[in-house]
C-alpha cells in the first residue's frame, strides 16, 4: 500500500463496498456481517455488484469538495450499469476552457459508458484565464488526489486503476501528477503539452505514459521553445520530453517509429514495464485528436481518436503497483 494514505483509502473502500449493498446514503451494514454473507453466498471470484452512493450517478453530476479551505467543483460521469472496482480517468481541461466544455470536447464520457469506467472532469482556478497550478503550489495536486479519494469511497472506483489525462495546461497538470503523485495514478495521457523536470520528477515511481502532440502546434511548439502565453515559459521539444520520461522508466534509449497514417506517426520507447508512447500528429495544431475541429486551435486530425487510444493503452499497461 501507500503508507498512511493507502491505509485510509483501503478503509474507505471497504466501507464503500458495504454501503453499496444499501440505498443511497443509508448507513452501511457492519463490515463483519457483510463479509460473512459474501463468503457464504458467493464462493466464486466473480465481481459483486456495486451501487454508487446517492449523487454519484449513473450519468453526469456536479460534485463539490473543500480543499485547503476553498470549495472546488468537478463533474463525475458514471456509466449506466455501474460495477464494482471500476477504473477512473481524471480529465483536466486546457487554459481558458472549463469542465463542461472539456467533458464534451475530449469524448471520454461516451467512451466511459461503453467501456464501464468513471470519469472526473474538474474545474481549474477561476482567475483571468481558468487553468491549473501544476508547479509551485500544492493546491491543485491536493484537489486531484481529493477527487480520487472521494470517488474510491463513494463511486465504486478501484484505487489501483486511476489515470490522469488532459490537454495543454491540463496535460502539464497530468505531467505534474506523474512527478508528484505516482502512488495515486497508474498511468498518464498528455495532449499538446509535456515536461520532465528532474528535480521534481526523478523520485517518482515509473508509470506508463502516452502523449499526443501536433507538429504545427502554435501554442506549445513541438520542436520546443517559448510557449505562446506571453509569460516567458519555455519547453523542451516534445520528443526530448518523451525520451526523458522513457529514460526515467528504464526504457530503451531509442524509440521504435511506426507510420500509422498520413498524419500520425507512433514512437514507442520499450521494452520496459512502463512504456512511453508518443503520437506525432503531422500538421496537427493545439488540439485533441479525434475531437470536433476548432479552427482557432489549428488542424485536428481525424486519423486517430486520442480518448479511445489512451483508454486502450491504459487497459493494456495494467494496474498501479505499490
Amino acid at each position: 500500500m501507500r503508507g498512511s494514505r493507502g491505509v485510509a483509502i483501503l478503509v474507505a473502500a471497504v466501507l464503500a463496498t458495504a454501503a453499496c449493498s444499501g440505498d443511497g446514503d443509508a448507513a452501511p451494514s457492519p463490515v463483519r456481517s457483510s463479509v460473512t454473507t459474501v463468503e457464504a453466498a458467493v464462493p466464486t471470484t466473480a465481481e459483486p455488484p456495486c451501487r454508487p452512493r446517492a449523487g454519484y450517478g449513473p450519468g453526469t453530476t456536479e460534485r463539490r469538495l473543500t480543499v485547503g479551505g476553498v470549495e472546488r467543483v468537478f463533474l463525475v460521469h458514471v456509466p449506466p450499469q455501474p460495477a464494482a472496482a471500476m477504473p477512473l480517468v481524471v480529465n483536466f481541461h486546457g487554459a481558458g476552457s472549463d469542465m463542461t466544455q472539456h467533458s464534451l470536447y475530449s469524448g471520454f464520457d461516451a467512451l466511459a459508458d461503453r467501456e464501464r469506467f468513471v470519469t472526473a472532469t474538474p474545474n481549474g482556478v477561476d482567475a483571468a484565464i481558468r487553468q491549473w497550478r501544476f508547479i509551485g503550489t500544492p493546491d491543485d495536486v491536493e484537489f486531484a488526489t481529493a477527487i480520487v479519494d472521494d470517488l474510491v469511497a463513494n463511486a465504486c472506483v478501484d484505487e489501483t486503476r486511476v489515470y490522469a489525462t488532459g490537454i495543454s495546461s491540463g496535460a502539464a497538470m497530468s505531467a505534474s501528477l506523474a512527478c508528484q503523485t505516482s502512488d495515486v495514478f497508474a498511468g498518464f495521457g498528455l495532449v499538446a503539452a509535456n515536461f520532465y523536470i528532474p528535480a521534481l520528477c526523478e523520485r517518482a515511481t515509473p508509470r506508463p505514459m502516452i502523449v499526443f502532440h501536433g507538429t504545427a502546434d502554435a501554442v506549445v511548439p513541438y520542436e520546443g521553445g517559448e510557449v505562446a502565453t506571453g509569460a516567458g515559459l519555455r519547453v523542451m521539444p516534445a520528443e526530448e520530453s518523451a525520451a526523458a520520461w522513457a529514460a526515467h522508466n528504464g526504457c530503451a534509449s531509442e524509440p521504435t517509429e511506426t507510420v500509422v497514417d498520413t498524419e500520425v506517426v507512433r514512437l514507442e520507447w520499450s521494452p520496459c514495464d512502463d512504456p512511453v508512447v508518443l503520437y506525432r500528429i503531422v500538421g496537427g495544431g493545439h488540439s485533441w485528436p479525434g475531437a470536433i475541429a476548432v479552427e482557432r486551435l489549428g488542424h485536428t486530425t481525424d486519423q486517430i481518436d486520442a480518448a479511445a487510444t489512451m483508454w486502450a493503452f491504459f487497459s493494456e499497461t495494467g494496474d498501479a503497483d505499490p
